[in-house]
């Protein structure tokens, strides 16, 4: 073991990117809350506005890469309740999105309309702030921190490595959800299309937030 960590060491790189390549591609593209919420960022506000929404998810996400490396992860599994509680948190706040949304579904005009907090896109500060309470990017983060090295132990070369290699694969990912929510923008501008929209949109906000629990 003690050679093994040498020779790793020695190397400056444990890390297979190869597989973590792979594994960033398939859990950044599958559903989630990230996705969906940009992609109803992409259809309500378009792609410029929706930027710093993505640009905060991918801020949040290497921080949360950087706790895990640390050993904050693997105590979030460890302590009873805890990890439970982040699910719960995320589900409290997509059921609050949800309400929001369904709530919108009111002819657009007056006070209320443009007070909504639906009515501009997620902050960059408000997407990092989100990642800390989402238990999918938590369990890839983990998985990132631990599941790549084999025996070795990381460095700093393998954090910045693993960054490096997420990031882009998962910014992209996501731009593809948000182009994806953009493009349906013509067909919401009939009124009825963009009820029916909110409505779908709430419905599966509040059952992203039910399999949070799962």
């Amino acid at each position: 073991m003690d050679v093994l960590v040498q020779s790793g060491a020695m190397n400056g790189l444990n890390l297979t990117a190869g597989p973590l390549a792979l594994f960033a591609l398939v859990a950044s593209i599958t559903p989630g809350p990230n996705n969906l919420l940009l992609m109803r960022s992409g259809a309500a506000f378009g792609i410029r506005r929706s930027v710093w929404h993505l640009a905060g998810v991918q801020i949040g996400f290497a921080g949360l890469v950087l706790l895990s490396h640390v050993g904050i992860g693997a105590m979030l599994l460890a302590v009873p309740g805890l990890f439970p509680l982040l699910r719960w948190a995320c589900f409290g706040y997509l059921l609050w999105l949800a309400w929001i949304i369904l709530r919108d579904t009111r002819p657009a005009g007056g006070d209320a309309a443009k007070t909504s907090p639906s009515s501009r896109p997620m902050s960059c500060v408000e997407a990092i702030l989100f990642q800390l309470i989402n238990p999918k990017a938590w369990m890839m983060a983990i998985t990132v921190a631990t599941a790549f090295y084999g025996e070795h132990i990381p460095h700093a070369l393998d954090l910045a490595t693993a960054i490096a290699v997420c990031l882009p694969i998962g910014a992209t990912c996501m731009l593809i959800w948000t182009l994806w929510g953009a493009s349906i923008d013509h067909v919401l501008k009939q009124p009825r299309a963009r009820q029916l929209y909110r409505y779908g949109m709430a419905t599966a906000v509040a059952l992203t937030a039910l399999w949070m629990l799962r």
